[in-house]
């Protein structure tokens, strides 16, 4: 598996705060753990929810005709993502400070008809002083979010084979975007995964996507 630590351009959105965060954050050891193992994607586990739910989730004979599906590639099972089928947008609520444990990692693989940025990371986050809150300060849905990072995935590894490991550094991420805010009170609230905005996918084009992980 090839390793790459990564500053490609992004695409940075600011948007607007609401209130409260949820209690969804990492153990005590400072990991999260995502996509390690299958989850039904037709009914998401805690934390885990669709801002835009795609309609094909299990419900063709063929698993492979659906929008999202899990198979084993290599060795790995991972989520596979059809983007030219429908856009989606899974995500899941974190609770996060980017200092404590701000280095993302993710393995990913594209198939022959895939193309770079087929489909993207989007890192949601959220400047917050105070520092305890519970899963009621917030409720169910998508988190509100001060800014929010694009990550499309693959996009500078023209001809690479395999299973790729990118890796991020989340708290130099957010300053080379917002170097004036107090990172101390930053928390990343949201990691999706989603359709890129305005990009034409080949029908045929698969991206899988596993264990992304957020450590210290």
């Amino acid at each position: 598996m090839a390793v790459r630590f990564l500053a490609i351009p992004l695409l940075a959105i600011p948007f607007l705060a609401g209130c409260g965060l949820p209690g969804a954050g990492v153990g005590v050891e400072g990991d999260l753990k995502l996509l390690y193992a299958p989850f039904s994607l037709t009914n998401p586990p805690k934390y885990w929810l669709y801002a835009k739910r795609p309609d094909h989730l299990g419900n063709k004979a063929d698993i492979k005709a659906n929008t999202l599906y899990w198979d084993d590639i290599g060795g790995h099972i991972a989520l596979a993502m059809r983007p030219a089928i429908e856009p989606f947008e899974l995500g899941r609520r974190t609770n996060i400070a980017i200092l404590a444990s701000p280095y993302l990692s993710f393995d990913w693989y594209k198939n022959a008809s895939a193309t770079p940025g087929d489909i993207e990371l989007i890192l949601g986050f959220r400047a917050q002083s105070e520092g305890n809150w519970g899963e009621s300060d917030l409720g169910a849905g998508k988190p509100p979010m001060d800014h929010i990072i694009r990550l499309p995935i693959g996009v500078d590894a023209d001809g690479v084979t395999g299973w790729q490991r990118d890796y991020f550094d989340l708290s130099s991420l957010h300053r080379r975007y917002w170097p004036n805010t107090d990172e101390i009170n930053v928390r990343l609230v949201w990691i999706g995964i989603a359709t890129t905005q305005e990009h034409r996918p080949d029908v045929a084009g698969v991206t899988y996507l596993s264990h992304i992980l957020l450590s210290r």
